[in-house]
């Protein structure tokens, strides 16, 4: 079997958005769990989640983040997180067959799914639905965002 290495980390999350700020969570026993109005409001059972506090506007180039869900966006900040904490040049990840990366997702964005079936059912029909929705609903978007833009 062949070694695998980890050489760079990165964390967008409810608890930080950076190694220092989920260390710092983990060690004062802070939870990044809270009410949600919204949850509420919409008429959910649960109305806690693990909201991530970030202003992501312009840390992404516009024409890269328009197709990206918010778990997308997270997942690439992480993911630059990850790649200036192993200290990697693009030169050493570009074309490169030995370097990869791992991201999960459980699915595609559930706010994306929704407005695509009722913008379908409309009387525009699939004409509504426009063509960043897609990448925004599908369960591979996180992946395939991260592969793409670097």
């Amino acid at each position: 079997m062949k070694r695998a290495v980890i050489t760079g980390l990165g964390i967008v999350s409810s608890i930080g958005n950076n190694q220092q700020e989920v260390l710092a969570s983990l060690r004062e026993g802070r939870s990044g769990i809270t009410f949600s109005q919204e949850l509420k409001d919409s008429g959910m059972r649960s109305h806690v989640w693990g909201n991530v506090k970030l202003d992501t506007t312009g840390l992404i180039d516009r024409k890269v983040v328009r197709f990206m869900s918010d778990a997308s966006i997270y997942a690439f900040l992480s993911m630059e997180q990850a790649i200036a904490d192993a200290g990697l040049s693009p030169e050493a990840y570009q074309n490169n067959p030995r370097v990869g990366l791992i991201a999960g997702s459980g699915g595609g964005s559930p706010r994306f799914q929704v407005f695509g079936a009722d913008a379908m059912r409309g009387p525009r029909g699939l004409k509504a639905v426009g063509p960043y929705v897609v990448t925004k609903a599908m369960a591979s978007g996180v992946s395939a965002c991260l592969a793409t833009p670097v």
